[in-house]
């Protein structure tokens, strides 16, 4: 795959302005690569972080990812996996309560996933063509949990799984899921 060269290279995620390198950088089976980028909000600013994602394309730029990406990739993947869907968002919960943030700089920046391989040997069969890895909804949900979760008193990611399991468990419906994936909605 081929990606825009200003910002992907030498295995790294790069922004320009501020110039950096990606704190860590993943790279999806699908062609997405995601960087960890340093933040500057929350009690702890030293080791906040920001996710980017870049598309393949020589001519895409890295943006934020939005959580309807990763939320309508598991709705759509309902349909047909409403089990492994709940599963994989049960599991996410779990993680979330159980994780330890961050303490420095340096657990961040050596940080090693903990959930992906677990996530592709049980799951991967759900992939589907036309919708993102589930690698990139793995990483992602990881990762702002681990950003959430470094921050007292934060709980919107959390209560954005809750909302997709009870969407799984016909407690929620639609709206009320897409309406928990936009920032600043509650």
């Amino acid at each position: 795959m081929n990606y825009n060269s200003n910002y992907y290279h030498s295995n790294s995620l790069w922004q320009l302005r501020p110039a950096a390198k990606a704190i860590n950088t993943y790279k999806t089976s699908d062609g997405i690569i995601i960087g960890m980028f340093q933040g500057k909000r929350g009690q702890y600013p030293d080791i906040d972080f920001v996710v980017k994602i870049l598309k393949p394309g020589l001519n895409e730029r890295p943006f934020p990812p939005i959580h309807s990406l990763w939320v309508v990739d598991l709705m759509l993947k309902i349909n047909d996996y409403k089990n492994e869907v709940r599963d994989i968002v049960k599991y996410y919960l779990d993680f979330y309560n159980t994780l330890t943030p961050f303490q420095t700089p340096n657990s961040r920046h050596n940080y090693q996933l903990q959930t992906l391989g677990h996530i592709v040997a049980n799951y991967s069969h759900i992939n589907q063509s036309y919708t993102l890895s589930l690698e990139y909804v793995a990483i992602i949900i990881e990762l702002f949990c681990l950003n959430e979760k470094r921050n007292a008193g934060a709980y919107m990611f959390r209560d954005l799984l809750q909302t997709v399991l009870d969407y799984t468990n016909g407690t929620a419906d639609y709206i009320q899921v897409v309406q928990a994936s936009q920032p600043g909605f509650r």
